[in-house]
């Protein structure tokens, strides 16, 4: 045999030997269920902020516009500082649970594991990823000949090289374990979508135990990555699955909510997801963007207000303002979307061709469906103060609770060339470092505008009764 016909067969071998040991990194199976342990709310409550005033930001998708979006939010309330039992506290320290989908989980996983680093002018999260070509590095990922065996295999696809990007640029191999054994608050709600369900998947242990799955075991990358797995561009992201191997005993509330499918239809549903990842023949999950399911972040939010009991949402806010735990509720909602500048297509009668169809299924339903979020945070916001006011007025003993509602979105901005300006920044991993800047100080800018921010500060008074909004 020839030296050039040896050499073939030899890489032919080496080629097939790597595809058969590309996969995606399995997670750990979870040996015993135990709330004492995990990544769960109440394993951080020994932190330095109070509940007193219990604060959730919600942080949008839309790449790297809502990374930025929700960075020079998380700037502006690290400046802020407000007044509670006659001492100054800082208001970013007093944010308990952030919640994000897709570009915005960057943002908030960044800083959930590395806090006050997040803002070094230079440092890692703004120079390898806020002002980077993050694009580039994930085509010369794709390019590189190396992978291209790798992607061959079945169970290794695009998605796999993402979490390597993310990986390598901002998290190492930091787990939720690394998040857990920080103990402190924010309790971070990292987003995606159950592909099988089209329910959103949350990475906590909560969710992961009627998998019998060990969220430690998990990186934050990875999570981050099915995030932000915007379908068509990525393979969905799987994970494994043990249902039945670590003594799981399905919550009471589970039964209950599958007894109410006409007067709580959204609460049977979970019940019947939640069900389903205890089914023994389901071995994998498979994961897609945050924001095919909830664009927003602020599905958890909503859950969390209405769900009377911890056993159903480990953090639940009404269980904690039924308990009188609660003095003020401050909810933020970072919102990047788009206001579909681009669809003029009702100007001709030629029909939008392929590329403008298929932008249009991945963007205006997830568009629609976020403003019908952001009307049910207010009308169940709403709907709390009315009973807040009834029990005034009857002078019975429902706790009163000052409830914020502020909202930072470029439908706020009032002059019409600014707002078409920042509505039509891509959502893409690429942006020039003069639009990041911009986002960052209009992020900032209509946070600090806002009637109900000024009067959450002591600045201003922008309450109607005790519900203010924006």
């Amino acid at each position: 045999m020839n030296p050039v016909a040896r050499l073939s067969i030899g890489l032919l071998m080496s080629l097939m030997a790597l595809v058969g040991c590309a996969s995606f990194p399995e997670a750990r199976p979870l040996e015993h269920v135990d709330t004492a342990s995990g990544y769960r709310y109440a394993n951080l409550e020994g932190a330095t902020n109070s509940e007193e005033m219990f604060v959730i930001l919600g942080f949008s998708g839309g790449g790297t516009r809502a990374a930025a979006l929700a960075y020079g939010v998380l700037e502006r309330l690290r400046d802020s500082w407000v007044e509670m039992e006659g001492e100054s506290r800082n208001l970013l320290d007093e944010v308990d649970v952030i919640s994000s989908v897709s570009g915005g989980s960057f943002t908030a996983a960044y800083y959930g594991l590395h806090r006050d680093a997040i803002f070094e002018e230079g440092g890692r999260f703004q120079s390898d990823f806020l002002y980077r070509d993050v694009e580039s590095d994930l085509k010369r990922r794709l390019l590189n000949p190396y992978n291209w065996a790798r992607l061959a295999s079945p169970t290794f696809g695009r998605i796999e090289l993402a979490d390597e990007v993310y990986q390598e640029l901002l998290f190492d191999q930091a787990s939720f374990a690394d998040l857990a054994d920080n103990g402190r608050k924010p309790f971070l709600l990292i987003n995606a979508t159950d592909m099988d369900k089209g329910a959103q998947f949350t990475f906590v242990q909560s969710q992961l135990d009627p998998m019998c799955v060990d969220l430690d075991s998990i990186t934050l990358s990875r999570a981050v990555a099915a995030s932000s797995n915007f379908p068509i561009a990525f393979t969905p992201l799987t994970l494994n699955s043990y249902p039945g191997r670590c003594g799981y005993e399905e919550p009471p509330w589970v039964a209950n909510a599958l007894q109410g499918l006409d007067t709580n239809p959204r609460r049977y549903y979970r019940a019947r997801h939640w069900q389903r990842y205890q089914e023994p023949e389901r071995d994998h999950v498979h994961l897609l963007d945050g924001g095919v399911s909830d664009n927003i972040g602020l599905r958890p939010a909503l859950d969390a207000l209405r769900a009377p009991t911890l056993q159903e949402v480990e953090w639940s806010v009404l269980n904690k303002m039924n308990r009188e735990l609660v003095d003020k509720l401050v909810v933020i909602v970072v919102d990047a979307k788009s206001g579909g500048l681009d669809a003029n297509f009702d100007t001709s009668p030629r029909s939008p061709g392929p590329k403008h169809v298929i932008s249009t299924i991945a963007t205006t339903p997830l568009a629609n469906y976020s403003f019908d979020t952001v009307e049910l945070l207010r009308e169940t916001l709403r709907d709390r103060e009315d009973a807040q006011r009834l029990s005034r007025e009857a002078g019975n003993g429902l706790h009163q609770i000052d409830l914020y509602y502020i909202y930072v979105g470029f439908d706020r901005l009032e002059d019409d060339a600014e707002r078409e300006r920042f509505q039509r920044i891509p959502t893409s991993f690429r942006l020039p470092a003069e639009e990041v800047d911009a986002l960052r100080r209009i992020s900032a800018q209509l946070l600090e505008q806002s009637p109900c921010f000024q009067a959450l500060l002591g600045q201003a008074d922008g309450q109607e009764g005790r519900f203010c909004r924006y």
